[in-house]
């Protein structure tokens, strides 16, 4: 809760939001009516302000007053409340507004307001939800699908309103005066009502900042959709925001281009070559490394040491992966009276243990035993059993602590 440190005497004086009527209004005089903290940071009250607070899903506006940046502004138990980067004292203030992040926000917000009813009239589907985000800005719609035919459409209709350059309009109405008005939503909120009209397109109850003519919102692009539970959620883009997503998006495109050597139509073939030639390579690859690998399995056939009536085969495997050790493993141990100790240290240092069926040995509980003594952790099977954890450094005494153990069980 905010502590009053420097109020000025006398009866409370509410805020009078100047956005309301001139939302292109972005420098303004007035008396920091009360000097305190919130939540430890600098905050005033004034007696009118030209910044709007963080609400109804558009973000606060940034600026200064008397030079001094203002770093958020909220609403406190219905009055606005500027949270300040460093002190401003009671009395006279000069504010000015970001107009850059201002108008990005009119942007935003008109365009969503004729998105949703181009939904609406397309769709029949209705908004539920708003948010204008730092990069892109999200509705909400009560439907439980969306295809690609269905949004161009409502992307088509939704810029014909801002090429038609129609009037944006508010005004407030009184709850009689909304019976004539075909609002999308009436909010539960009492006294008048703030009430944003773009021509005779939409109607909708708002108390953010628009622009004067759809003109002024630019291209509205639909970037994305997902499904969230029985709605979806659209991600979408105006103005400004749209023509740097589309530069952003045209660099990437042609750069990509020019690595191919073809033009940015021919992209999703020689992309689909390329994912082709990919998909073979990786075959070949791993035909290759299979036969290294049963090349391996055969020299490794070969060695192990005998200890009593079982063959331990043990050490660390030099230019493997986890993969290839327990396909090794897997195959060594199909041989009967076998026991596998392996290791490797790629991509990150891990160990194997496995023996044949006919082998008395819990290799599961091994693996604890001797990775444990070194900080490491694993488990599995009996019979066969992995685990991380050793520093690459301790692998080849974790390897050989567990082969001492073996050599023992054995006897």
């Amino acid at each position: 809760m905010p502590v009053t440190i420097a109020p000025i005497e006398g009866e409370p004086v509410t805020t009078t939001r100047l956005y309301h009527t001139d939302a292109y209004r972005t420098r303004f005089d007035a008396t920091v009516v009360e000097a305190l903290q919130y939540d430890g940071r600098p905050a005033v009250r004034l007696d009118a302000t030209a910044f709007y607070p963080t609400s109804g899903g558009q973000p606060h506006d940034l600026g200064t007053l008397n030079g001094v940046a203002v770093a958020e502004v909220i609403e406190v138990d219905g009055d606005i409340l500027h949270l300040l980067e460093g002190p401003v004292a009671p009395g006279p203030v000069r504010g000015e507004v970001d107009w850059a992040r201002r108008f990005d926000h009119m942007q935003q917000h008109t365009g969503q307001h004729i998105l949703s009813q181009a939904f609406e009239r397309g769709l029949g589907a209705e908004t539920v939800s708003l948010h204008l985000g730092n990069e892109a800005s999200t509705i909400d719609l009560n439907v439980a699908s969306l295809d690609d035919g269905v949004v161009a459409r409502v992307e088509e209709a939704a810029n014909a309103v801002v090429l038609a350059d129609t009037p944006v309009g508010v005004r407030e109405h009184d709850r009689e005066g909304l019976r004539e008005l075909a609002l999308r939503r009436v909010p539960e909120v009492e006294g008048p009502l703030r009430v944003v009209r773009v021509g005779d397109y939409d109607v909708c109850a708002c108390g953010g900042t628009h622009v004067r003519a759809t003109g002024e919102v630019g291209v509205i692009h639909v970037s994305r959709w997902e499904r969230r539970r029985d709605q979806v959620r659209v991600e979408f883009l105006c103005g400004w925001r749209a023509l740097r997503d589309y530069r952003r998006r045209d660099a990437i495109l042609q750069d990509v281009a020019a690595r191919f050597s073809v033009g940015i139509a021919d992209l999703p073939d020689a992309i689909a070559r390329l994912a082709d030639s990919d998909a073979e390579a990786r075959q070949q690859a791993q035909a290759l490394q299979r036969r290294l690998l049963d090349l391996e399995l055969v020299r490794l056939q070969g060695q192990g040491e005998r200890i009593g009536a079982w063959r331990l085969i043990a050490g660390v495997l030099d230019g493997l992966d986890a993969p290839a050790m327990r396909y090794l493993a897997q195959h060594l141990v199909a041989e009967p009276r076998t026991v596998v100790v392996f290791a490797v240290s790629e991509p990150s240092p891990q160990v194997c243990f496995a023996r044949s069926q006919d082998v008395a040995l819990d290799v599961s509980r091994l693996l604890r035993e001797a990775a444990g003594a070194f900080g490491g952790r694993g488990g599995g099977q009996p019979h066969m059993a992995q685990g991380g954890g050793v520093s690459a450094d301790d692998l080849p005494r974790v390897v050989d602590a567990a082969a001492e153990r073996v050599r023992a069980a054995a006897q």
